[in-house]
């Protein structure tokens, strides 16, 4: 037991498209708990000069990879139409799982997911990299330990630009069947698992979905009124066809206080007699307002070892197959009333 704790654990990254950069800089920055073995993917040559940028091996297919003894965890950074499949296939391997956002994209493919990995017994992490930011972690122990009050209205505005060029990159990009949605499943989700995160279950929502910039099947613009369980209400905004693009905005209003994120950093703090005396407020530095790859790795690295604990500890990673599915089915049900033209319930 003792040497396995010490044993580093051993990644492969299944997809090389943009993300799966990050992921590599992630598992390479914790050198001292993870090795990045290898690569793969269905285009070879992608997957080759992916290898050559990062010093790793390339796994001819996906099932040599999921084969191989070499491999402990498998990072799953395909297009979001094809995530299901191949955590599916890699939990009957019996490969730890991390999926990139989101996990899925219908409800189907998540009780797939679900049954899989319960019947396989690993661990399955959903990439919510936002959680593990300092100013998200400071906002929710502030509400946790009542210093907000009763919550009132919970907000999230993304507003967010993205060209005819970026959806135009990839075939995949904009249509329904393999991105399964537009600027709120794509772009979107991560405000999304925060604001449920901090202001916590949804009850219903309301929305209008429009395409009109890009010539895309998905929406590009949408917005929602939602009501949270507490009695809470709030708006889920998301758009990628405005110029030149904002830094999306989390608030969160009580009876006694309000907190607002720009991004994961903390701009506005109106709290009576706060006991917090280290905030300070900052704009966000790092935004994918307009630019999908201004990113830090810092986030997918915090979960990227979160994992690891859970593996070496057998415990829940903090983000689970669980946690990960509350954005989906929150976007599923805001998808849902859109087309109908009607209030829907998460719990019917």
């Amino acid at each position: 037991m003792v040497g396995f704790m010490k044993r580093k654990i051993r990644f492969g990254i299944i997809g090389c498209g943009v993300i799966a950069d990050f992921h590599a800089n992630a598992i390479m920055e914790l050198q001292d708990e993870a090795i990045l073995v290898g690569v793969t993917d269905v285009v070879y040559d992608a997957a080759e000069k992916f290898s050559k940028r990062h010093g790793i091996r390339v796994f001819a297919t996906l099932e040599e990879m999921l084969s191989s003894s070499e491999i402990d965890v498998v990072n799953i950074c395909t297009p979001s139409g094809y995530h299901a499949e191949v955590v599916i296939k890699a939990a009957k391997a019996g490969k730890h799982i991390i999926v990139e956002k989101p996990m899925a994209i219908t409800k189907e493919q998540l009780d797939s997911i679900e049954d899989a990995c319960r019947d396989s017994n690993i661990i399955l992490s959903s990439i919510s990299q936002n959680r593990f930011s300092r100013g998200v972690t400071i906002t929710r122990r502030a509400i946790e330990e009542g210093l907000l009050g009763r919550i009132l209205c919970a907000d999230i505005y993304m507003k967010y630009n993205r060209t005819q060029e970026y959806y135009d990159s990839g075939s995949w990009r904009g249509t329904k069947r393999v991105d399964g949605g537009g600027a709120l499943m794509n772009q979107g989700i991560h405000g999304v698992d925060l604001i449920q995160y901090l202001a916590g279950s949804l009850k219903s929502v309301y929305a209008l979905s429009k395409t009109l910039v890009r010539r895309i099947e998905v929406e590009d613009t949408l917005s929602a009124v939602v009501e949270y369980k507490s009695g809470a209400i709030g708006v889920i905004q998301a758009t990628t066809s405005v110029y030149p693009g904002y830094p999306r905005r989390l608030e969160i209003n009580g009876e006694k206080g309000s907190i607002a994120l720009e991004e994961t950093s903390i701009v506005r703090w109106d709290i009576d007699n706060s006991k917090y005396e280290d905030i300070v407020l900052q704009p966000s530095f790092i935004s994918s307002t307009a630019t999908p790859t201004a990113l830090s790795t810092a986030e997918h690295r915090n979960q990227i070892s979160d994992v690891i604990r859970a593996i070496k500890t057998k415990t829940k990673p903090l983000i689970d197959f669980e946690e990960g599915r509350k954005a989906v089915d929150i976007i599923l049900a805001i998808y849902k009333s859109a087309e109908e033209k009607r209030t829907v319930f998460l719990d019917d």
